[in-house]
């Protein structure tokens, strides 16, 4: 999928952006199934989406939910989102799962310094 159709369809999910229940979980869906075909572009996606993607994804965040929590930290993987993994590696552990903190930690430890790159090890 080239890339300019790839960001006319995060501009649509992002448009729509129904947040409760189903809903939200199939919009999370729909940006990792994006997030993962933005990948293989193997360009980096622009700046303004990005933003907007890291802005949904903090304000929708809860730290007891591990679907959304885990698709968050794939999305941000994807795209490079280092504002959105900051804020995920900065939650209080108070304030998660159990399942939710061992997920931040192990994504921590693999990612790492390299979030902002998603290609980092392939060049």
């Amino acid at each position: 999928m080239p890339v300019e159709d790839v960001a006319k369809e995060f501009h649509e999910l992002l448009i729509e952006k129904p947040f409760s229940g189903k809903l939200k979980f199939d919009f999370l869906q729909a940006l990792l199934e994006l997030s993962d075909r933005q990948w293989h572009t193997y360009e980096l996606l622009c700046e303004p989406l990005k933003t907007q993607i890291e802005k949904v994804l903090i304000s929708e965040w809860d730290g007891f939910d591990f679907d959304f929590s885990e698709g968050s930290i794939v999305v941000a993987a994807h795209l490079g989102l280092a504002g959105l993994f900051d804020f995920i590696s900065n939650q209080n552990v108070s304030e998660l799962s159990s399942e939710v903190a061992i997920e931040i930690k192990e994504a921590i430890a693999e990612l790492g310094s390299n979030i902002a790159d998603p290609y980092s090890g392939m060049k």
